[in-house]
């Protein structure tokens, strides 16, 4: 069979599928019902002035020491005193209750941040959690008002540096046993939100609307979302092609076809990318257009966004595509589904919506049109991820195809023999 015959039938295979259907309609959905409401109305200027009483110009995530440091320290010594430790593994919360051994770990980061020993913490007995309470004032009004924690006398060690300060939080998260307040993904976002100010506010809007960003400030926003599906669906449309194959016995064929297993699988993973991402470029091509019919006073630079919106989103794609393979091919394309359904689940959940950017984590959020500095905070973590899963992918291509010409040779037969008549002498 020609490579190019062979490319135009693996590639007919799958747009022709209900699966594939199925793909591009979820893709179009979460398009539609999230992203498009955004492309509605350009972000508003803000007006000093005009907020009523307990208003504000909203928060942002800013990694200022001075505030991080206090803040976690405070509450890792409030969490110390309660003995119960929040953490929020899969995103459920949990109380995690210390062995001796383990809070004592905890009381010797405490004590190397502030100077306070084990012993003056446990001899603190005036402990109480911030709160808010109900006063009754002289006319008879109640209002609700703030208390603060009773701590011991206490103050962050000056000789303390910052990156110091990060190891001993992954110290104390790992003696939780994670997901706790002080990860690496939840720290920034539990102690690093600060209300803006109309200054912080504006040049936030400007960031935003600058001919430079725009563009790259909703690409951003568009693969946050298009991320979270594009995390899951690509696993189907494999697992169904497979299955496909499997139900029309063209596995026989196949494997009879003196075409290479190198090439074949080749072909039909790239020709799975092709098709799967042509979803994706329809409705990033709508957005662009939807941009600059917002702004159509700015001469908006898409060049960066495109670059990143491919480097943010492909990797995914042909990771979940080269795991759902793999397992479709070694196992079942039910348990490829299986598998993928759980990685999704737990990517989801153990991601803040934004400012939890993590070298390790399938889906990246970046669930707001702002915040660009935050994003170059964590740029870092954004490359080494995306590579990661861009090697992930090869190396995952790869074993499908040693596993497949394994097949092929008809070791995978003579294993599902021996597998039947094992089953076959357990129940006689």
């Amino acid at each position: 069979m020609g490579r190019n015959m062979l490319w135009m039938k693996e590639c007919k295979k799958t747009v022709c599928s209900i699966i594939f259907v199925l793909y591009a309609a979820a893709v179009a959905a979460m398009y539609i019902t999230q992203f498009v409401p955004e492309l509605k109305d350009a972000p508003a200027k803000p007006n000093k002035g005009a907020l009523q009483p307990g208003e504000g110009y909203g928060s942002t995530i800013k990694e200022d020491p001075a505030i991080l440091m206090p803040a976690a320290v405070e509450s890792l010594i409030c969490e110390y005193l309660e003995g119960s430790y929040r953490a929020y593994p899969l995103l459920f919360y949990k109380d995690v209750r210390l062995k001796e051994e383990d809070s004592a770990g905890i009381a010797a980061v405490i004590e190397e941040l502030t100077g306070l020993t084990k012993t003056e913490l446990d001899r603190f007995d005036a402990y109480e959690p911030e709160r808010y309470e109900a006063a009754l004032h002289e006319d008879g009004e109640q209002s609700i008002v703030y208390k603060e924690a009773q701590l011991p006398a206490y103050s962050l060690r000056a000789d303390i540096s910052y990156e110091r300060f990060r190891e001993l939080m992954t110290i104390a998260d790992e003696i939780i046993g994670g997901a706790s307040k002080y990860s690496e993904q939840f720290l920034l976002y539990n102690f690093a939100r600060v209300s803006m100010t109309y200054e912080e506010a504006l040049a936030e809007y400007e960031e935003i609307t600058d001919e430079e960003n725009i563009a790259g400030s909703y690409s951003r926003l568009y693969c946050d979302y298009m991320g979270i599906i594009l995390s899951i669906m690509p696993v189907f449309v494999c697992a169904g092609l497979w299955q496909m194959d499997k139900r029309s016995r063209m596995e026989e064929l196949i494997y009879s076809r003196k075409i290479s297993s190198l090439k074949l699988i080749i072909t039909r993973y790239l020709s799975m990318l092709l098709c799967m991402s042509i979803p994706v470029i329809l409705t990033f091509l709508h957005a662009m257009i939807c941009i600059g019919k917002l702004y159509p006073e700015k001469n908006i630079h898409f060049g960066n966004a495109i670059a990143l919106t491919m480097v943010w989103l492909i990797p995914a794609i042909m990771a979940v595509t080269g795991t759902g393979a793999l397992i479709s091919e070694l196992f079942s394309p039910l348990f490829a589904i299986f598998v993928q359904g759980a990685w999704w689940y737990i990517a989801v959940q153990s991601n803040q919506n934004a400012g939890s950017i993590t070298k390790y984590s399938l889906i990246v959020r970046h669930n707001t049109l702002g915040s660009m500095k935050l994003f170059q905070i964590q740029y870092g973590n954004f490359v080494q991820n995306r590579m990661g899963y861009l090697i992930l992918s090869m190396i995952v291509l790869l074993c499908t195809v040693i596993i497949y010409h394994w097949h092929r040779k008809g070791a995978g037969h003579a294993k599902k023999i021996l597998w039947k008549n094992t089953v076959r002498k357990s129940k006689a």
